[in-house]
């Protein structure tokens, strides 16, 4: 039960954190959010781009693996391997459009945690491949903690990035995350 509450936690804090990040970056214009500043991915618009890219793949493997319940349904997942295959591959040159599809796939993630997720289920493998389809078998808790694990690694970039640019996006810890919301 408390590794679950956990992942529970753990999405709950990245909706509040992708929430922050989004507004931070909606701050500067979309040239400066397009502006390939030296990251791995770019700019913050690709790194944006590249978390929401990661997401979409891992949430596939889940409903392709019979683990996504009615809440992550089939469209979740990228149609064809060129897009599912490239960690480059920009979703939506919109930066409103980016933003939309972040907060409902936040708000989806809460609810499938939440309501299709028990201990028992976490336990259990997800079987699937790689983007360059090596096979893997991985109990869900770790994989959903490498999830969680990706986003922040991510943002992390992207609070540098906004930093550089006159952008505070403000306290980012977990710990002050459960603090706040009580």
């Amino acid at each position: 039960m408390l590794f679950h509450k956990n992942l529970i936690s753990l999405s709950e804090y990245n909706l509040w954190m992708n929430d922050n990040i989004y507004e931070s970056a909606e701050k500067l214009s979309d040239e400066i959010r397009k502006k390939d500043m030296g990251a791995f991915f770019g700019s913050i618009h690709g790194t944006l781009n590249h978390i929401l890219w990661a997401d979409k793949n891992w949430l596939g493997r889940f409903v392709d693996g019979g683990y996504g319940s009615a809440i992550l349904d089939q469209n979740i997942a990228f149609k064809e391997q060129s897009q599912s295959s490239n960690p480059h591959y920009e979703i939506y040159s919109d930066f409103s459009k980016l933003k939309s599809e972040r907060k409902s796939l936040d708000e989806k993630l809460i609810r499938w945690v939440k309501e299709g997720l028990s201990e028992e289920i976490i336990r259990q493998d997800l079987e699937y491949k790689s983007t360059k389809g090596v096979p893997f078998s991985t109990p869900i808790y770790e994989v959903l903690t490498h999830f969680f694990n990706h986003q922040t690694h991510h943002r992390g970039q992207i609070t540098t990035l906004l930093f550089q640019n006159g952008i505070d996006p403000g306290i980012t810890d977990f710990i002050y995350f459960t603090r706040i919301k009580g």
